[in-house]
């Protein structure tokens, strides 16, 4: 607030827009009054500035309120805003600061890392049960959270930023429709769910993960302030056209998994989006989408420059061409996967400016062979190729990539005779050869993998144990996959001539499939 004293509103106004000011505050408003005020007709214009700024409704009745109920509805307006939430930089998303204060909770051993994956991203945490009934003290002192559950269907509204809803379909939403302060929804377990939004609620964060939802209203377009939208193994697959209006959203996350009859690799279902998803500029992660909406769809998809995360399904080999000149302004994309229409061919020679940062990459579909620029990904940590029926062996491209930590190959060569020589593959920790029917002879020279750590082989009936396995020291675990019972009677350690092969493996494993399901064996 300022009086009009020239450079004293000067300097006030410098203030208030300064960088490091601005930071620090959920919300702010700047008033401008003359020397002769009323303080009434001053709170109600910074009371409506707040709410402006925020996008949130001005309350009822406010201009028939006398001073003292001003002040009072003020500061119960700024005690819910008290609390911030981590904010991005210049060029650094919100989410990745995140990250580094959770790698930072981490290390002081407050927060527990309880799930890692095979390239080494956080999945799940966990906490110390002393730590965690102090944070649920806190949160409910708070009014941070809160949960609803079969023995408490009651919402009283006072909750600041998340409303975490459990049970059934006697939950109403009407009473979250009427509350502007929740910032984050999660549903669970529920069969329907209310077809209308509120258009006041600033939700921040959707979940309708796993339920058994299967359309979203258009009334979605009123969350204007959506961040994050997650409809994983949910039944939505199509997104209405309003979802477009919301400028704000991040994170798109709409897919189901359906792993193929032997449990070895999966296929994705996305979802539907119509014209207009190039206008969402702040999109971050997009998986996955349906592509069968054309080259209208792909070429939209190139205005989204911010994009770090994106699965595409169902993609036409003649619209391969767009999707690389797409792929050229994603430099930020980490994690990339294209699944071809009904196992078609994927077109993806023309790619000549690959995203640099790529870390993960699935590609599912015929390759007459494989990218051109692979090579130059210096940042891959993951490859899958799956059905790409290449007519050569694959593995001289794939062991030139620098830090390669895992490698699955399903149905990928029909040769008879796979090698891995001496300089290859210097950081593959894991190995997923899969589906190689035509395989008969697996050869490892010594010094190739010199870290791998885990192996899996399905090939075909007729390969012999590889010998080169007792060359690889490092190993902790074997997976055999459908190999007839004789292959597997080869290594046992009574009498198998095949033991010495695999005796400083610690964990052997074989699969066999049958018609009710899958039989384990353990070598010992």
């Amino acid at each position: 607030m300022a009086l009009k004293l020239g450079s004293e509103m000067i300097l006030a106004k410098k203030v208030y827009d300064n960088k490091k000011v601005v930071e620090r505050f959920v919300c702010r408003a700047w008033i401008t009054v003359s020397q002769s005020f009323k303080m009434e007709m001053v709170l109600q214009n910074r009371i409506k500035k707040f709410y402006e700024a925020m996008n949130e409704p001005i309350p009822e009745g406010m201009d028939a309120m006398d001073e003292i109920s001003l002040i009072g509805l003020l500061k119960k307006y700024l005690e819910d805003k008290r609390m911030g939430f981590v904010k991005g930089e210049k060029g650094v998303p919100s989410e990745q600061r995140a990250e580094e204060y959770l790698n930072e909770l981490i290390h002081r051993s407050l927060v527990q890392l309880s799930e890692v994956d095979d390239v080494g991203r956080i999945r799940r945490c966990k906490v110390h049960d002393l730590m965690h009934e102090i944070i649920l003290k806190k949160a409910e002192g708070l009014n941070f959270c809160h949960v609803l559950g079969d023995e408490d269907l009651s919402f009283n509204g006072k909750f600041l930023p998340g409303s975490v809803q459990k049970g059934t379909n006697t939950i109403a939403v009407e009473p979250i429709n009427r509350n502007v302060q929740i910032h984050s929804l999660l549903l669970y377990d529920i069969d329907a769910y209310s077809r209308r939004f509120g258009k006041s609620i600033p939700l921040r964060y959707l979940s309708l993960r796993g339920t058994k939802v299967n359309m979203l209203p258009k009334s979605i377009g009123k969350l204007q302030n959506l961040q994050t939208l997650d409809l994983k193994q949910s039944l939505v697959d199509a997104l209405p056209v309003e979802i477009t209006k919301l400028k704000k959203l991040r994170h798109i996350l709409a897919y189901s998994y359906h792993l193929n009859p032997e449990g070895l690799f999966f296929t994705a279902r996305g979802v539907h989006i119509g014209e207009g998803i190039g206008s969402m500029l702040d999109l971050q992660n997009l998986c996955y989408v349906e592509a069968n909406n054309g080259r209208g769809l792909i070429e939209e998809l190139g205005k989204l420059r911010q994009l770090r995360r994106l699965g595409i399904v169902n993609l036409m080999e003649e619209d391969g061409p767009s999707m690389c000149a797409s792929f050229s302004n994603m430099k930020y994309l980490e994690p990339l996967v294209i699944l071809s229409k009904d196992d078609g061919i994927l077109n993806l020679q023309t790619i000549s400016n690959p995203p640099r940062y790529l870390r993960t990459l699935t590609l599912q579909g015929g390759l007459s062979r494989l990218p051109d620029r692979l090579p130059v990904l210096r940042s891959l940590v993951r490859v899958d190729l799956v059905n790409s029926r290449l007519s050569y062996d694959p593995r001289e491209v794939l062991q030139a990539l620098p830090n390669l930590l895992e490698l699955l190959l399903y149905n990928v060569y029909g040769g008879e005779c796979f090698c891995f020589v001496e300089s290859g593959f210097q950081k593959l920790k894991i190995l997923h050869l899969l589906n190689m029917k035509g395989l008969k002879t697996l050869k490892i020279h010594e010094g190739a993998l010199p870290v791998l750590e885990r192996l899996e082989i399905q090939p075909s009936q007729q390969m012999e144990v590889p010998s080169g396995i007792c060359l690889l020291k490092t190993l902790t675990m074997i997976d055999f996959f459908g190999m007839p019972r004789e292959f597997a009677y080869s290594m046992r350690p009574q009498d198998g001539q095949n033991y010495p092969i695999v005796e400083h493996v610690p964990n052997v494993f074989f699969h066999e499939f049958h018609a009710n399901g899958r039989k384990i064996l353990r070598l010992r």
